[in-house]
């Protein structure tokens, strides 16, 4: 098998296992909620006789069943991200150290997206530019520098010196960033 038949049978089976298990739970909790609803109405129908009242109780009984299914996982797929929205906003805010939480009871695709994302601010974190630190760093070599300048018996060689200075300390600190 070549490598790129190789990837995409990976990419199709193996990836996104959380994903893929969020929805068997989904499927085999549907399926366990039908098979018990199933042998309930029938043992129901073996007493009472059918008609218009079974066939409405056995139809309330599924649509019971779907909205209580749907309610559940809905809000452990979708019931996080409003939370995750709120703690974003709050990041974007300034708060650079904040970090997405994990409940225990989010979904197990949502954990591990959540998991991701904290890897991405950890990055972005570490990326981020102190424009405040920088800026201090700046005028403290700048004021140097002019009061170089304006001293009146100045040499071209020392000027020259602290400029190099000024440009090593201003590289220096772009590249930690980097």
């Amino acid at each position: 098998m070549d490598k790129r038949k190789a990837k995409s049978v990976k990419q199709i089976f193996f990836m996104a296992k959380e994903l893929r298990l969020s929805i068997a739970l989904i499927v085999i909790w549907s399926l366990l909620a039908g098979i018990i609803f199933t042998y309930v109405t029938k043992e129901l129908g073996a007493k009472i006789e059918h008609g218009v009242f079974s066939f409405i109780a056995v139809f309330l009984g599924y649509v019971v069943i779907v909205i209580v299914l749907a309610l559940f996982f809905t809000h452990r797929f979708i019931g996080p991200f409003e939370r995750l929205k709120m703690e974003m906003k709050i990041i974007l805010a300034g708060n650079y150290h904040r970090r997405l939480h994990i409940r225990t009871s989010d979904d197990f695709y949502i954990k591990s997206f959540i998991s991701e994302m904290n890897k991405v601010l950890d990055e972005f974190e570490r990326k981020s530019f102190d424009k405040e630190g920088f800026r201090k760093t700046i005028d403290a070599e700048l004021l140097h520098v002019m009061a170089l300048i304006e001293k009146e018996h100045v040499s071209k060689d020392k000027l020259r010196e602290a400029l190099l200075s000024f440009h090593g300390k201003m590289e220096s600190l772009l590249k930690k960033k980097q």
